[in-house]
């Protein structure tokens, strides 16, 4: 599996990261960033299986850039049930959060910062990705 961890926080990329052993994991500190990642990746492979998104990000927040995936995505016919998983990581938890996240970047899942190793896993497990131990 290859993820996408996008956050504007290192010390955030980081901990997911170490959260994920065992996961090739490439990071992106903005949204621009995470989206030429993310055509790279469509354009020469490997193609990225997970994107962790955070929302709060400075230019282009976390919806936006999960816009610009979804349409990189329609670009290529990539057919939805092919597309990359998308899970919207915040520090905010209020319904208006979690429904707009799950609309404006059609994504699979939502987590809330700090995320626990434990929910990581278990959120993953249920949008059909596993984890290496």
């Amino acid at each position: 599996m290859k993820c996408l961890i996008v956050d504007d926080d290192e010390l955030a990329r980081e901990t997911i990261s170490v959260q994920l052993a065992g996961v090739d994991c490439e990071m992106a500190k903005d949204g621009n960033e995470a989206v030429a990642k993310f055509e790279a990746s469509l354009d020469n492979g490997p193609r990225i299986d997970l994107v962790l998104l955070d929302i709060m990000m400075p230019d282009m927040n976390g919806h936006e850039t999960g816009k610009a995936i979804r349409q990189r995505e329609r670009d290529r016919n990539i057919p939805a049930s092919e597309r990359t998983k998308i899970v919207m990581l915040t520090a905010l938890n209020t319904p208006d959060d979690v429904m707009q996240s799950m609309i404006s970047s059609q994504s699979s899942a939502y987590l809330v910062k700090p995320v626990e190793p434990h929910k990581l896993r278990e959120t993953l497990s249920k949008i059909g990705l596993r984890v290496p131990k």
